[in-house]
């Protein structure tokens, strides 16, 4: 198990005056850096849209990129990992932990026909110094620390639409197979589990990381949740849900959209914290 936790939320698509005062800049995306101690790692959820954004937030916030020693990719999109090339300033050769399926062409139709995968080929991380760990199953990073793996989609109503590929020459729906989380079990807490998107559904991304770490009790679940485009229905039985498993703490950002924000502060009360560009949390 993790001692202590703290992260920081280095890029996101919104900011307060205040942090935007420091120099931080707010942009279409997300990246976290995450600090634990005992096991002492640092992690780098997501990259971001740009690295320009990516390299400008990091500075104003004062994080030491030497000193990340892995680097986590939840999904494909290029607004989170546009901003890979941040593998120039790490230290030696750094782990990046992903999907197999995170390489496969991503494309959106809003109005037309629109590419939003990752803008690198393997070869390209790799010569940034990055060195690919690409697996569907789940990844130990450290003790209490772990991926979940590609993520068994159990409930009824969270279906993944709106995201097109290419397989075998044909051009299909993109189940988002290469959607995954990070999840830290905290000492005396419980889980502490960390989305990108969410694509695959965040009560099943719960679910899952419950399985991985053979722990109920969850703590708090941070991040994008993908409920942006998502109707009154799905958000609704998405909070019922999140109820029923007792959370101690929520906080949502990025792509989890003002409605379901709104219920979730209605309904969780205090235990709904949504999360900014800049805001940091220590557990």
């Amino acid at each position: 198990m993790v001692k202590n936790l703290k992260l920081r939320l280095i890029v996101e698509d919104s900011i307060s005056s205040e942090k935007k005062s420091l120099g931080l800049k707010a942009e279409h995306g997300l990246s976290m850096v995450i600090e634990t101690t005992k096991p002492d790692v640092n992690i780098l959820i997501d990259t971001g849209q740009k690295y320009n954004t990516l390299k400008r937030n990091i500075e104003a916030l004062g994080i030491n990129i030497k000193r990340i020693d892995v680097i986590f990719l939840s999904h494909g999109h290029y607004d989170h990992t546009g901003g890979l090339e941040i593998l120039r300033e790490t230290k030696g050769r750094i782990t990046v932990i992903a999907h197999p399926e995170i390489f496969a062409p991503k494309f959106k139709i809003q109005p037309y026909l629109k590419y939003i995968g990752i803008p690198f080929h393997p070869c390209q991380i790799e010569l940034l110094g990055g060195k690919l760990l690409l697996a569907r199953n789940p990844v130990k990073i450290a003790e209490g620390i772990k991926t979940t793996g590609e993520i068994d989609r159990i409930t009824e109503y969270e279906k993944t639409v709106g995201f097109w590929t290419v397989k075998e020459a044909s051009f299909m729906k993109d189940l988002m197979r290469d959607d995954q989380s990070l999840v830290v079990n905290l000492e005396n807490k419980g889980l502490v589990i960390i989305s990108g998107c969410a694509h695959s559904g965040i009560i099943n991304t719960i679910k899952q990381a419950q399985r991985v770490m053979n722990e109920k009790n969850i703590f708090a679940v941070i991040g994008g949740f993908h409920l942006i485009n998502a109707n009154s229905k799905r958000i609704e039985k998405t909070l019922d849900d999140l109820i029923k498993l007792d959370i101690f703490q929520v906080y949502p950002c990025h792509c989890t959209g003002k409605e379901a924000v709104t219920k979730f502060q209605r309904y969780l009360e205090e235990r709904c914290k949504p999360i900014n560009t800049g805001d940091a949390i220590s557990f």
